[in-house]
């Protein structure tokens, strides 16, 4: 076999497609330009189910597991005073969107895969609606995990885009959805349950989630609270939607799982490198300032330092309080902030 020199190669190029007359100076026709759109109108008819409509109004009665992430403004869909007027005024049976639709005809499918890979038996719940301790806790499960043809844990299926699964493999799941899993478990009273999803229709994921008591609590506490304001046909309060957990309910968790310490001692690892980088980049800013004087730039090789000069406007706020104190109060948003520490713990 002949060795060429690395200048000489040249790769081999894909066969060209030609269509029409070869010896003709027109142009060659786009074959897109032969695809055309099909105009297909999109309706929502399981709203028009009687069974689904019956479901709609047993939901109504009480608060649903997909809901919970509206009592802790997670939720993309509804804020807490729309909730409460759906269930305070009815449904409005409005259709679904085609989001909905196809996470609907997808469920099979993920359930399907899940069970494939996990060898778990899945199984639809018995009933569409289960009611727990009081009868405004409902939830509606999506599958139920089998064991020994008793179901033992909840199963949530979740159709999603593919752009989230690099967020999910390195973050974990939806605090959203995790909550609305907790609730599951509560009403149907499961110790664990798993979130099972696609991601674009080409890749999957799955966990298994295991019940915590002190969230659930406090699940439980907002879905009451929440409640009452409907019972009493009174419009809740802003706060009562806010992510922050109440000071009377704070509390310490401690994680068994190894995995959750590898991550912490993972966040104070990458805290400390980022501070001593941060100073490190201090110092050579400093340092080249320096260099620079009164130079707008300078060259190094390759690499090239300049400066530009622009004009900022900003409120001094320290001169407003003390000129016009009343209005500085006026304008001055008080808002709970909850803040993070990591650390090694000393024995």
């Amino acid at each position: 076999m002949q060795i060429l020199p690395i200048d000489q190669i040249v790769e081999e190029q894909p066969p060209s497609v030609t269509f029409g007359n070869v010896l003709s100076d027109a142009a060659a026709p786009d074959l897109r330009l032969r695809a055309h759109p099909m105009r297909l109108g999109y309706t929502d008819d399981r709203v028009n189910d009687p069974n689904i409509r019956e479901w709609m109004e047993q939901r109504r009665l009480g608060v649903g597991a997909s809901e919970i992430a509206v009592l802790f403004n997670l939720s993309p869909w509804q804020n807490i005073h729309e909730l409460w007027d759906e269930k305070v005024n009815g449904c409005s049976y409005a259709p679904g969107s085609e989001l909905f639709h196809f996470g609907h005809m997808m469920e099979p499918a993920i359930a399907a895969e899940f069970e494939r890979r996990t060898g778990e038996t899945v199984d639809m719940p018995e009933s569409m609606i289960m009611i727990g301790e009081k009868d405004h806790h409902r939830a509606s499960l999506d599958r139920v995990v089998l064991d020994n043809g008793e179901a033992v844990a909840a199963l949530e299926l979740k159709n999603l885009h593919e752009g989230r699964f690099a967020e999910y493999k390195i973050a974990g799941p939806s605090i959203g959805y995790l909550l609305q899993l907790q609730y599951q478990m509560l009403v149907a009273g499961y110790d664990y349950g798993y979130l099972a999803a696609f991601f674009g229709g080409q890749k999957f994921a799955a966990w298994r989630v295991v019940a915590s008591p002190s969230v659930q609590a406090e699940i439980i506490r907002r879905v009451d609270e929440f409640w009452g304001y409907v019972e009493r046909k009174e419009t809740p309060p802003d706060s009562l939607g806010q992510r922050a957990v109440s000071e009377n309910t704070a509390s310490s968790l401690t994680l068994t799982d190894p995995e959750w310490e590898t991550k912490l001692s993972d966040l104070e690892e990458i805290r400390l490198k980022k501070a001593k980088l941060e100073k490190e980049e201090k110092i050579l800013r400093a340092q080249i300032k320096e260099v620079l004087g009164d130079c707008v730039s300078a060259e190094a090789g390759q690499m090239v330092a300049s400066v530009s000069i622009s004009t900022r406007k900003s409120l001094d706020t320290t001169a407003l309080k003390k000129e016009m104190p009343e209005i500085a109060e006026r304008f001055t948003k008080e808002a709970q902030v909850k803040t993070m520490r990591v650390r090694s713990r000393r024995s």
